[in-house]
């Protein structure tokens, strides 16, 4: 991809990882990017569906590192990075209390209709934009060539709803009497995802289940629901949280005393 005649090339990042675990390194044995590991920039048609790869190979760290390994030779790669790294923080608060603990003011939970995020997803719009509008400016290349410079049509589609559709729904809530916070996790479509996956394996080979089919799947999922205590992070390996779900586990047994060992008298 280009962006201002500038490449957006995904070699930066392999040659950041071979510098950063290579012996040439100026310092080894340490490194810069303790995350980044063989398999966030070697994909395979598995791990291309993982978002953790996703979000911790476009970070803020790993932007931070390409500035100070390649400076402006690799500006719009940086810049693009560092964008996405913020896009995803504004649609991943989940706590009060993360964007004080790690220290990243777009994981703080949004309390005005004001907040700067709203700003900041507007130029995301404006880039998207700038940027289509920079390639398609490029003469000596045939349409499908303007097209690899860019994001797919599905992605850039993608973003501009979300965006649209966050712009007028959070405002809107924080407008309502009586709320005084919201955290933009709570939009995640993942439950619903989950909930489907789970009816195409009770389903099998069977792709066009019925009404009555579904409502079974969906009456032994609340059986299991209700005796079985959820993974703490799932497949998704991302939400890793330092309680159990309390609505998976019965509260009146965990009040309950452990019973006793009785006493073997006899010799």
């Amino acid at each position: 991809m280009q962006c201002n005649g500038q490449l957006i090339d995904w070699q930066f990042l392999i040659q950041l990882y071979e510098n950063n675990t290579g012996r040439d390194t100026e310092t080894p044995g340490l490194s810069i990017l303790h995350k980044l590991k063989y398999e966030h920039l070697h994909l395979t048609s598995f791990s291309k569906m993982r978002v953790d790869l996703a979000v911790q190979t476009l970070s803020e760290s790993v932007s931070k590192a390409l500035a100070l390994k390649f400076g402006d030779k690799a500006r719009e790669t940086t810049n693009f990075i560092e964008k996405m790294d913020h896009f995803f923080d504004c649609f991943n608060v989940s706590s009060f209390t993360a964007g004080k603990e790690k220290r990243k003011p777009f994981l703080a939970p949004y309390h005005s209709c004001n907040d700067f995020r709203f700003k900041f997803l507007e130029e995301v719009i404006s880039y998207l934009d700038q940027w289509k509008e920079s390639v398609q400016g490029r003469t000596g290349f045939s349409v499908e060539q303007k097209q690899r410079m860019v994001l797919s049509a599905a992605t850039d589609n993608g973003i501009r709803i979300i965006v649209k559709s966050f712009l007028e729904l959070v405002p809107l809530l924080l407008r309502i009497e009586g709320v005084t916070a919201f955290l933009s996790e709570k939009l995640s479509q993942d439950p619903l995802e989950k909930f489907f996956g789970i009816q195409r394996q009770q389903g099998r080979a069977n792709e066009n289940p019925t009404v009555a089919q579904v409502l079974k799947n969906s009456q032994s999922l609340r059986v299991i629901n209700s005796i079985w205590i959820k993974d703490l992070t799932g497949n998704c390996r991302g939400c890793k949280r330092k309680s159990y779900d309390l609505e998976s586990v019965n509260l009146s047994d965990l009040n309950k005393p452990l019973p006793k060992r009785r006493r073997n008298h006899s010799l």
